[in-house]
């Protein structure tokens, strides 16, 4: 209204009194809405306080969770005091008491709601498995949090104490949960997956062993890795226990019912499975791992980056056993034999399983023996006895394979079963000739070629069969048939050299005498004559004598050469 007398020209229309006459109706109406709001809102006001008179914490009845229980009709009536008191209007004493309790409903809503939280963070960091045994922790815990949810108010004057109370026993609580998670995945769940993890066996690719070296290096490696076995088998129970003695030393309100001792005994048998599946576990992987090793293929693999210029990785998988082929009339044999072989390679399973049995089993020290180990429980699993059946016939599968291979030497058993006497002596009745000898000695020496070009190395699956030892002893009966074969040739060369060694002799004897007279003279005359008459039939002995002992020196064996 100030502004219209402030300004003439606008009361000076015709219009004026309308005008005036509107505005003072409105002004009149929103005066009245004015008071009559201010009215019911100062009626309001004790509604709105008897929220203080709620509990602090309330329980949700859908899903069991505790809630601050501070009405929001509070912050509402201090919001709207806060805005009268600013535009001048009086505020009725109940209205301003709340306002001056602002800074403290909103601390103890705050804090309230930061520990509930708390609570609740502890509870989901709990491990399930722990769940049961902290049943009565969790109970005392809500038993302290129980005066804020019957008795206190957001008038009472002990709630700074009450917070007090509930924030140490959250610290307390969420420091033991701390400490039962650390225990369980540091010294527990870390040891169980070490033992899961460990093989029992040492495989390496890039080697091959004889049955003696395997099967000592597995009984050493195998005693190492059961000396870890029992150390990580104590540190878990020793854990278990330190568990319960931190869970059962946690002090409760007289109230609450101690944790039961089924519930520890099933905490204990819980963690006393896992050491078992896990002790199982690594006994599997061991003996896959042996079975998978034993039935591998001898490969050489070579990774190449496509676009890389650095040196090429070679992984060489090298057959798992050295076996020696020899000749053991009036057979072929390994040495040592498949089943030795596989005795060994039971024997290796027998080692693993029997190292759990210095393995003590701590499931529950009342049930059974005291000094019971994991072994006869590990024994029974039908998974173990699967893989230890297929370890007793791993050999089985190459068998036909290896024996097809010690037919093939069947070729050469001629060398050591035939009778050479016999032989040579049907040899001698044909009458041979020198071309006779020459084609059997050949002969010989074909063979001979043909032992050593024979592989010296056969693999087989996991045997790789070494035949240096079968080549030496073949070559050795062929080098006998050799020289059974050249005795006669080198008796008769022999023969024939002596014979024309001993004319010419005499002959040079004869020559070389002193011509006296005449009967000397007719002597060494009809001496030359012969020797003139022999001279054309002397190169035909010669060449025969030549021949036959070049060809044994070609075919006969170094040591024998030495002979000639």
């Amino acid at each position: 209204m100030k502004q219209f007398e402030s300004n003439q020209n606008v009361l000076a229309g015709k219009d004026a009194k309308r005008i005036i006459k509107m505005y003072n109706k409105v002004a009149k109406t929103l005066v009245a809405f004015e008071y009559l709001w201010y009215q019911a809102w100062v009626q309001s006001i004790d509604q709105a306080k008897a929220g203080l008179q709620a509990t602090l914490i309330i329980r949700h009845p859908d899903d069991g969770k505790l809630y601050v229980n501070f009405d929001q009709e509070i912050l509402q009536l201090i919001r709207e005091a806060k805005c009268l008191d600013r535009m001048g209007i009086d505020i009725p004493d109940g209205a301003r008491i709340v306002l001056f309790q602002e800074d403290k409903f909103k601390n103890y809503h705050n804090e309230l709601h930061w520990a509930l939280s708390e609570y609740d963070k502890v509870v989901a960091n709990v491990i399930p498995v722990t769940a049961m045994v902290l049943r009565p922790h969790f109970r005392d815990m809500e038993y302290k949090l129980r005066p804020g949810m019957i008795t206190l108010t957001w008038t009472s004057m002990n709630i700074d104490a009450y917070k007090a109370h509930i924030h140490a026993g959250l610290r307390k609580l969420d420091e033991l949960v701390e400490n039962i998670n650390d225990i369980i995945e540091n010294r527990i769940e870390k040891n169980l997956k070490i033992v899961s993890k460990t093989l029992l066996v040492d495989l390496p690719d890039a080697e091959s062993f004889t049955v003696e070296d395997f099967v000592r290096m597995q009984e050493k490696h195998i005693a190492r890795q059961s000396t870890l076995l029992q150390g990580k088998n104590l540190e878990i129970e020793f854990a278990v226990r330190d568990l319960v003695k931190t869970i059962q030393n946690y002090k409760l309100d007289g109230h609450v019912e101690n944790i039961a001792e089924d519930e520890v005994n099933k905490l204990k048998k819980h963690y006393n499975h896992f050491m078992y599946q896990a002790l199982l576990h690594c006994a599997k992987n061991s003996m896959n791992a042996l079975k998978k090793r034993i039935g591998s293929r001898p490969v050489v693999r070579d990774d190449k980056a496509a676009n890389s210029k650095k040196s090429t990785t070679t992984e060489t998988v090298l057959p798992f056993f050295e076996v020696d082929i020899q000749l053991a009339a009036p057979k072929v044999e390994l040495n040592p034999s498949l089943d030795e072989i596989q005795e060994c390679i039971n024997r290796s399973a027998q080692a693993i399983l029997r190292c759990f049995k210095t393995v003590r089993d701590w499931s529950v020290e009342t049930e059974g023996p005291r000094n019971r180990t994991f072994f006869d429980r590990i024994t029974k699993d039908i998974e173990i006895v699967r893989v230890a059946l297929l370890l007793t016939g791993c050999i089985q599968g190459i068998r036909n394979t290896v024996q097809d291979y010690l037919n093939s030497f069947a070729q050469y058993d001629w060398l050591w079963h035939d009778d050479k006497d016999s032989s040579y002596i049907s040899f001698m009745k044909t009458i041979p000739s020198l071309d006779d000898f020459d084609y059997k000695l050949r002969s010989f020496g074909e063979i001979d070629n043909e032992i050593t070009n024979i592989n010296d190395i056969q693999n087989i699956g996991a045997l790789s069969l070494r035949t240096v030892a079968i080549k030496a002893q073949l070559k050795s009966e062929c080098n006998r048939w050799k020289v059974k074969f050249s005795d006669n040739l080198h008796t008769q060369a022999k023969t024939k050299l002596e014979a024309l060694t001993e004319f010419i002799r005499m002959t040079n004897g004869k020559v070389m005498r002193e011509v006296s007279d005449l009967d000397s003279l007719s002597i060494i005359m009809k001496l030359l004559v012969d020797v003139r008459d022999r001279e054309s039939s002397m190169e035909m002995e010669i060449n025969p004598i030549m021949d036959m002992y070049r060809m044994l020196e070609s075919y006969l064996p170094s040591g024998n050469r030495m002979i000639i």
